[in-house]
């Protein structure tokens, strides 16, 4: 009998799962509803299967029905009371105005909780305990010192705003989970369930398992490859990490060394075209910039970390002096790509709709249609029902958290816009750093890892929309470089993406580098830290892009080649001076000079480009000659 209860159960999760897919995918193909009720239905949904996903326990079965009963009952209550009087608040509530109802204020103050819960069940408790500060800082503004003071607000204030209107909880950042990031998870989850993993993997393995350290060279094209599909690094490191870690400890590396290969790959997903995460799908709502040029900007800069990154593995693995894998043990590729390359036509179409102009809420919903019609064209790649619904299934699942995330970030942010300190916090900002760009840049990026310490990658961007940007975008509008000032809008809003990313393997809070450290069984900080210095190309890229907009390639094709090669070889001397190591190890004075030449190659401006390179040159042919 109980077997009978636990089967009716899954299947009823199974279903709200597919539903929450499907009702994505028929938004995307046929149009979204309205603002508020989109995001309602994306919310509501999500905060249901969230609630019967991860039940509470007490050991005790009865106990534990009745307990896990009150949030469901809670949900449908909150929100089914906006979706009853849902004409009454679009045409004749006016928001702000129009007095809250006793029964309204506790509802909302519940909905609130809901979310805030749900969110640590998702994503651990550091942002609900970020949103609870925001939210107190509202009601406590006229008791703060400084320029944190500010009027203060009322309770029924705060609450009108984040159960009602859509500058809170309905904001933006949940605007844009509700209609761009759903379907690409969605779209994810069918090419994973296509088989189009394994086939990337295979194109790894086969590519660069027989080089020099070829485990770890397998963990860095397997894990940019893979973010096409999750755009996650936790994700990633979860996935492709549990082949490739093993295999790497076993080749000879230290286990660290081996966990952070693989969380510094999949960080770089989140930032390598085209799905990049899910950061650029906000970026789209906050910028107006269409997603297809913000992939287009980011990929030099995406090509340049994971060449940054295979550099340092590469240097490791001569030092340790590695071999690649047998030949005989690797897949075939080439015949692999004849074999199952038609399932990365999905991929193809969904870049041709995106470049054509059609939205990416469009572009990604006939893309996944087009996963499923692909598949068919081999007998042995054919999804069937079951294969459908289960993509349907695990997109569902996947949505979940960044749906409560986002929605507590527009807590968050609706906070910044009511009080007015994300205003007077660029203002310090700005005399902090005395009209300098660089030192407004260096602020920006220890506020960016600080604000990051816990928080999805998603969750952390917004925040600094409304805090670091706004003071970056500022201080390049008034840059004495034109192309700086006309692009300042893209320049801050593509600096912060990076350290936001990049917050997933920076200690003290890597969640990747802990994923990695999980599987490898190593030690979680030493991962971090070693993840850290294999994608040290992270920490530069965003101060080089924005003081040279030649690397989002912007400007003259000349500039952009030009700036490319001194990319390329910046990075080179870099990577010799992080590892210490060419043909022979290298002493301290060595490396400084090296890592001045790679400076130099890497600072804007022909002259001191042409001088790092001038300099470098003596020697690395020195070094290269000595080579046994």
């Amino acid at each position: 009998m109980k077997n009978e209860s636990t089967d009716k159960f899954a299947k009823i999760v199974a279903m709200l799962a597919i539903g929450f897919s499907l009702f994505h995918l028929y938004t995307g193909l046929f149009g979204t509803l309205d603002t508020l009720m989109q995001r309602l239905m994306h919310l509501s949904l999500a905060l249901l299967l969230i609630f019967i996903l991860n039940p509470y326990q007490t050991g005790k079965p009865l106990l534990d029905r009745l307990i896990n009963s009150i949030p469901i009952i809670l949900v449908v209550s909150t929100t089914g009371y906006i979706f009853f009087n849902y004409d009454y608040l679009l045409t004749e509530r006016y928001a702000l105005v129009t007095p809250l109802s006793g029964i309204e204020l506790v509802l909302g103050c519940l909905f609130v909780l809901l979310v805030l819960e749900a969110t640590r069940k998702m994503a651990g408790p550091a942002l609900p305990i970020v949103t609870i500060i925001f939210l107190i800082y509202g009601l406590a503004g006229p008791y703060l010192p400084g320029f944190l003071s500010h009027g203060g607000y009322s309770l029924e204030h705060i609450i009108d705003i984040n159960y009602f209107g859509t500058d809170g909880t309905f904001g933006i950042p949940l605007g844009a989970s509700a209609t761009y990031i759903a379907m690409f998870i969605v779209f994810g989850a069918f090419l994973a369930r296509s088989g189009l993993g394994d086939l990337l993997m295979d194109i790894a393995m086969g590519i660069a398992g027989h080089r020099q350290g070829g485990p770890a060279k397998v963990a860095i094209i397997g894990s940019s490859l893979h973010g096409m599909m999750s755009g996650s690094a936790v994700a990633n490191v979860l996935t492709s990490g549990t082949a490739t870690i093993p295999l790497m400890i076993k080749m000879g590396y230290r286990r660290e060394f081996a966990a952070a290969v693989e969380a510094a790959a999949s960080a770089g997903s989140q930032i390598m075209p085209p799905v990049m995460g899910i950061i650029a799908l906000i970026m789209v709502q906050y910028t107006g910039i269409p997603y297809i040029k913000i992939a287009g900007y980011a990929l030099l800069p995406a090509l340049l970390y994971f060449f940054g990154v295979w550099m340092v593995v590469h240097l490791e693995s001569v030092k340790l002096g590695l071999v690649g894998l047998p030949q005989d043990q690797l897949p075939d590729w080439r015949s692999k790509l004849k074999q199952k390359g038609h399932i990365l036509i999905p991929v193809f179409v969904l870049i041709i709709l995106l470049v054509m102009g059609f939205s990416p809420a469009y572009a990604v919903s006939y893309a996944t249609l087009s996963v499923v019609i692909v598949s068919w064209i081999k007998k042995d790649s054919r999804m069937g029902m079951d294969d459908i619904l289960g993509a349907l299934h695990s997109g569902g699942k996947g949505i979940l958290m960044i749906a409560v995330a986002t929605a507590a970030a527009g807590i968050i942010s609706g906070m910044f816009g009511l009080t007015g300190i994300g205003i007077r916090f660029t203002v310090m900002l700005n005399d902090m750093a005395g009209g300098s760009l660089v030192l407004s840049l260096m602020f920006t990026a220890i506020a960016a890892f600080i604000l990051g310490m816990g928080l999805p990658p998603s969750a952390s961007y917004i925040i600094q929309v409304v805090i670091t940007i706004p003071a970056i975008y500022n201080i390049l509008q008034v840059s004495d470089v034109p192309v700086i000032t006309q692009n300042a809008l893209l320049l801050s809003h593509m600096f912060v993406m990076y350290f936001a990313s990049f917050a997933v393997i920076t200690p003290p809070d890597a969640l990747a580098a802990f994923a990695g450290a999980g599987i490898a069984n190593s030690r979680p900080m030493m991962t971090a830290v070693t993840a850290t210095r294999l994608a040290f190309v992270a920490y530069f890229i965003p101060f080089l892009f924005v003081l040279n907009p030649a690397f989002l390639t912007i400007g003259p094709i000349y500039q952009i080649a030009f700036t490319i090669l001194n990319g390329v070889l910046g990075i080179m001397a870099l990577s010799i001076t992080m590892q210490g190591y060419i043909n022979e190890r290298l002493n301290w004075l060595v490396r400084g000079y090296i890592f001045i030449c790679g400076l130099l190659m890497l600072i804007p401006g022909q002259m001191t480009s042409a001088a790092g390179i001038i300099l470098a040159l003596p020697v690395l042919i020195y070094f290269f000659k000595r080579r046994p």
